[in-house]
């Protein structure tokens, strides 16, 4: 049988990814077998045109035909590695994202940048700090996958002692419950206080217990959302598996709560001082009060990251 055009653009574009020294072997054995294959389709009755299209169809896509031949897989990261991959890459996601992210929240904070600045900067700089993790890594494993010697064994071997607890709900009803009344009384007191206080100005009008900046800068608005997120994370634990995405999302929104907080104890925004004077309150309290509201922000980043890597792990 006498090659046509559509075998020859079939040969050549299974042997142009071969390695050099393969081509000339592959492309002899190729033409053979589509040949033969052809031969035996016209002795059946077949057209020689449909009878080549036939065999080349039954061969198949030449990027797959020609990985078959040089011993190359078609994807980046295959089952050896797989696990090793999704678990180093779930580690660096649920630490370093935080992390990058807290420090850019104390810096920003401390620099006294706008609360929306602050937070627009962390929000995306650990969005991007998150791509790159994904990309690196991923990128490390195709390398390994495509590395003789090294592709067709796991780096960590696997064992019984791997195994997470028993599956069980990441948070019980009543825990939620519990949760969801603490978010909604923070959500109320803070709405209510420009306009609940003990003390009057000389005007009548109440003198609030927070520093008017916190609502004037809009940064009232991070606050109340935080806890409404929170609880709709609350429910999502509670009615189904939390997955790694989850987790990233609920730990982002704890990071924007904990960059809020954290930004108005070092930017000393949090009290009044008009409360203050009218309460004769003394002055030592304000550097107490920050001080406070800063270790709660990183406190609160620390117990995101446990609770969301611990209901991963339970999920």
């Amino acid at each position: 049988m006498t090659a046509t055009s559509l075998t020859d653009r079939y040969v050549a574009a299974v042997v142009r990814s071969l390695p050099e020294r393969q081509r000339a072997d592959i492309e002899q054995e190729l033409r053979a077998l589509l040949a033969d294959a052809i031969d035996d389709r016209v002795e059946a009755g077949a057209e020689a045109t449909t009878a080549e299209r036939d065999a080349i169809v039954e061969l198949g896509d030449p990027i797959r035909l020609a990985a078959g031949y040089a011993n190359r897989p078609l994807h980046l990261v295959g089952p050896v590695f797989y696990a090793d991959w999704k678990r180093l890459l779930t580690v660096l996601e649920l630490t370093v994202v935080p992390i990058v992210a807290a420090v850019l929240a104390v810096i920003g904070a401390l620099r006294g940048g706008a609360p929306i600045e602050v937070v627009g900067s962390v929000v995306s700089t650990a969005l991007t700090v998150g791509v790159h993790l994904a990309f690196w890594v991923t990128l490390a494993f195709a390398v390994l996958e495509r590395t003789p010697g090294i592709r067709d064994k796991a780096l960590v071997g696997w064992s019984p002692d791997m195994l997470p607890e028993s599956p069980r709900k990441a948070h019980s009803l009543g825990e939620v419950i519990g949760q969801t009344i603490f978010g909604v009384l923070v959500i109320t007191a803070l709405l209510l206080v420009p306009f609940v206080s003990p003390y009057r100005d000389a005007d009548g009008a109440p003198i609030p217990l927070l520093d008017p900046w916190i609502f004037t800068s809009g940064l009232v608005v991070v606050l109340v959302a935080v806890p409404v997120l929170q609880i709709v994370a609350d429910l999502v634990k509670l009615v189904g598996r939390w997955t790694l995405p989850r987790a990233l999302v609920a730990i982002l929104v704890d990071l924007i709560g904990a960059a809020a907080i954290i930004a108005i104890g070092a930017g000393g925004r949090a009290l009044n001082p008009a409360f203050r004077e009218a309460a004769d309150w003394p002055e030592s309290i304000v550097p107490v009060v920050n001080i406070a509201l800063v270790a709660v922000g990183v406190l609160t980043i620390v117990t995101s990251l446990w609770e969301q890597t611990r209901g991963i792990r339970r999920s």
